[in-house]
C-alpha cells in the first residue's frame, strides 16, 4: 500500500477534516498484535534454527522442540489452533531487530532476560520459560575437571550473547589468559578449542546432536552465570505482554495442579472449582479481560501439555539431551519455577 508523505500526507489529513470523511483502516504494522494475528489469521513466531530439542524442522518437515511448543501453545491460545503459526527464522541478531521491525510478533529463542537487552532494543521479556546458567563443556580425555584447568586454554563462545560477556569478564578477572575464540560448538568439536562455553543446555543440545560420540564429553560442574530464559516481544504492547506471559504462567501452574494434555478435558468437565476452573474457564473470565475466549488455557494445554510435558519431552531424562530438571522444577519439587495465581 503506498503512503502519501511529506506534504501530501499534510493536505490529505486537511482534506480529510474539511470533507468530513472518515479516516480508513489503520495499516496492520499500526495495529494492536492481537488485532494483526487474528487478521492474518497466524502468529509469526521468531524461531533459531537449531538442533532437535530446542527448535528445529523435523523428519516430517514440521518445526519442533521446547521453543516451538511454545509458539503453539500461543497460537492455540489465541487463535483455537496451535497449527496457525509462521515461523520466521531468526539468529543472535536479527532475534532483537525482527522485532523492532515488526516481522514477528514474538520471539521464541533461547535469549537470556537482561535490562540492558529492554533498554537497548526495546524489548520486553514478559516471563521465565529455562532457567539456566552459563557452563562449559570439554572432552573427556582432556583432563580438564574445573574452570581452574582452563588456565591457559582456548575456549569457544558464540558471539553477540551475553555468554561471549561473561567469559571476556571471568577471563579477565580470574587471570585465566585463556584464548577466546568467537567461534561456536561446531568448531570445538572440530577441534578449534579445548573448551565450549554457552548456556548449559546449550552445551548438552549440542553434545547430544553435534558430537560424534557424546559419551566422549563432559559438562564441568561449575556455572558462572545465571540465564532466565524468556520469550521476547515488543515494548509497547502492553495486552500482547500479558498474553505471552498468561501462556507461559498457565503451562506452569497447569503442572502444579496436575492438569495434563491427557486430562484436561475431564478436568474442566467436573468442574473442580477452585484455581483448575479458573484457570481453564470453567469460571472467572481471565479470558475476556485479555482479550481471548474463556477457554484459551485449556486450549494451550490441550495443544502441548504442562511445562513438565514439555520439558520431558525435548530436555528431559528419557531424550537424547538427557538433562534433569534442576531449578526448572516447581518450587514445590525443589526447582524455582513458580507463577503468579490464577485467582
Amino acid at each position: 500500500m503506498l503512503r502519501v508523505k511529506g506534504w501530501m500526507r499534510a493536505l490529505a489529513g486537511v482534506a480529510m477534516v474539511v470533507t468530513g470523511l472518515a479516516v480508513g483502516p489503520a495499516d496492520a504494522a499500526d495495529r494492536p498484535t492481537l488485532e494483526a494475528v487474528r487478521a492474518n489469521h497466524d502468529m509469526r513466531c521468531g524461531v533459531f534454527p537449531d538442533d532437535p530439542g530446542r527448535s528445529a524442522i523435523n523428519a516430517t518437515g514440521r518445526w519442533d522442540g521446547f521453543y516451538v511448543d511454545f509458539c503453539r501453545a500461543v497460537a492455540a491460545a489465541v487463535l483455537g489452533n496451535p497449527d496457525f503459526v509462521q515461523y520466521v527464522e531468526v539468529g543472535s541478531k536479527t532475534r532483537f531487530s525482527s522485532l523492532m521491525d515488526k516481522k514477528v510478533d514474538v520471539v521464541m529463542y533461547s535469549s537470556t532476560w537482561t535490562m540492558g537487552r529492554e533498554n537497548d532494543f526495546r524489548i520486553a521479556f514478559p516471563a521465565v520459560y529455562l532457567f539456566d546458567g552459563q557452563g562449559f563443556l570439554v572432552r573427556r580425555q582432556s583432563g580438564i575437571k574445573g574452570l581452574a584447568d582452563l588456565r591457559g586454554k582456548s575456549i569457544c563462545v558464540t558471539e553477540n550473547t551475553t555468554t561471549q560477556k561473561t567469559i571476556e569478564d571471568i577471563n579477565r578477572s580470574r587471570n585465566l589468559g585463556a584464548k577466546i575464540v568467537y567461534s561456536n560448538g561446531d568448531n570445538f568439536f572440530r577441534g578449534a578449542c579445548d573448551a565450549y562455553t554457552a548456556d548449559r543446555m546449550n552445551l548438552a543440545t549440542n553434545r547430544a546432536n553435534r558430537s560424534d560420540d557424546a559419551t566422549q564429553y563432559i559438562i564441568l560442574p561449575d556455572v558462572v552465570s545465571r540465564e532466565p530464559i524468556g520469550p521476547m516481544v515488543r515494548n509497547d504492547d502492553v495486552q500482547w505482554t500479558r498474553i505471552i506471559r498468561s501462556v507461559v504462567h498457565a503451562l506452569i501452574v497447569a503442572e502444579e495442579l496436575g492438569l495434563t494434555r491427557d486430562n484436561v478435558d475431564a478436568a474442566l468437565a467436573a468442574g473442580r472449582g477452585g484455581e483448575t476452573d479458573l484457570l481453564l474457564g470453567g469460571s472467572g473470565n481471565f479470558g475476556e479481560q485479555m482479550g481471548l475466549t474463556r477457554d484459551w488455557a485449556f486450549r494451550a494445554i490441550k495443544a502441548v501439555g504442562n511445562y513438565g510435558e514439555v520439558y520431558d519431552r525435548h530436555f528431559g531424562p528419557k531424550t537424547a539431551i538427557g538433562v534433569e530438571r534442576g531449578l526448572n522444577r516447581l518450587w514445590s519439587d525443589g526447582g524455582v519455577l513458580y507463577a503468579p495465581l490464577f485467582k
